[in-house]
């Protein structure tokens, strides 16, 4: 972490290239083939099988710059966490994904607000976008500018990332931090400048992009023949900040896949989604007998201890 740094304080991102090896990866990526289709397979046509795979619009004009609300088919082929896969699932709590968070967010003590697969294929939609902070739909505040964030948002590849596989374009902080937050989108025609200082991060499978809440940024179209760029969208925040958020788990509660994550993770995994720790008073013998219940075979061991002490 310390190479990243300067990047981080300087311009407010940063890539770790191949954070998670291929090796490492690669039960994740078997589960991930059951999921999308290859970028060959999209292109021509084999998609039976893959219901998230983002249906064929029709031709059009593209490279128009449309807002979120206007082009909402820009988020086709997005699937929220918890997923048909444990290994894909795990990688939400992973110890040096998460470390990151907690060196640049100050503390250990996180909570995850957002995990998503997200795939994108050369031809499927215009994914082009207006420059824009994310913070519209991640808080009911704006983003700190004078002091540590209270929020990091990271993009883990789980394709290789090329430059003609659409890698996510950003602005440099020094360029934008007499910005104001309001409007939260800005256009090519009003901030020439902007567009034309923007930089990618084009990486390997495993790789890991990192950037602060305050960071103008955008997706962009792919032009690679079969292209397709799959990642994970993880968002984590300090405890304690209710006004930050995305997703709810606690909606997911009652999923399969859910109940086998809970069920093969740790008490600090687990805080991470927002279980109590052990120790807390949310816990007595009757919530500890129903979690046995309720996550077969989760280890109940951790909070009983706490609960006899």
């Amino acid at each position: 972490m310390p190479e990243y740094k300067g990047s981080w304080e300087e311009n407010g991102f940063f890539l770790i290239p191949e954070l998670l090896g291929k090796d490492e990866l690669e039960e994740a990526l078997e589960e991930l083939g059951r999921i999308y289709p290859s970028g060959a397979e999209y292109a021509e046509g084999r998609t039976d099988g893959y219901p998230h795979a983002p249906e064929r619009l029709p031709d059009r004009p593209r490279g128009k710059q449309t807002l979120f609300t206007q082009n909402p088919s820009q988020f086709a082929g997005q699937i929220d966490f918890p997923w048909t896969g444990q290994a894909l699932n795990r990688l939400t709590a992973h110890p040096r994904i998460t470390e990151v968070a907690a060196t640049l967010l100050g503390t250990v003590d996180l909570r995850i607000y957002q995990a998503q697969l997200w795939a994108k294929y050369t031809g499927a939609r215009d994914y082009e976008q207006p420059l824009h902070l994310d913070y519209s739909s991640h808080t009911f505040l704006v983003p700190k500018k004078k002091s540590r964030p209270q929020q990091i948002e990271m993009f883990l590849y789980l394709t290789d990332v090329t430059a003609e596989r659409a890698p996510t374009r950003l602005v440099p902080r020094p360029l934008t931090r007499e910005m104001p937050p309001v409007p939260y989108h800005v256009w090519r025609g009003t901030h020439p400048e902007l567009y034309r200082a923007e930089v990618s991060f084009p990486g390997p499978v495993g790789s890991l992009l990192v950037y602060a809440p305050d960071i103008w940024h955008r997706a962009v179209d792919l032009t690679e023949p079969e292209g397709v760029r799959i990642w994970m969208n993880l968002s984590y925040k300090v405890a304690g900040t209710d006004w930050l958020g995305l997703q709810s788990f606690q909606r997911v509660a009652m999923t399969p896949d859910w109940q086998r994550f809970v069920a093969a993770s740790t008490p600090r995994e687990l805080e991470l989604f927002g279980f109590p720790p052990p120790g807390h008073d949310a816990y007595d013998e009757d919530v500890l007998a129903g979690l046995s219940r309720r996550y077969p075979g989760l280890d109940t061991g951790p909070w009983r201890d706490a609960l006899d002490v």
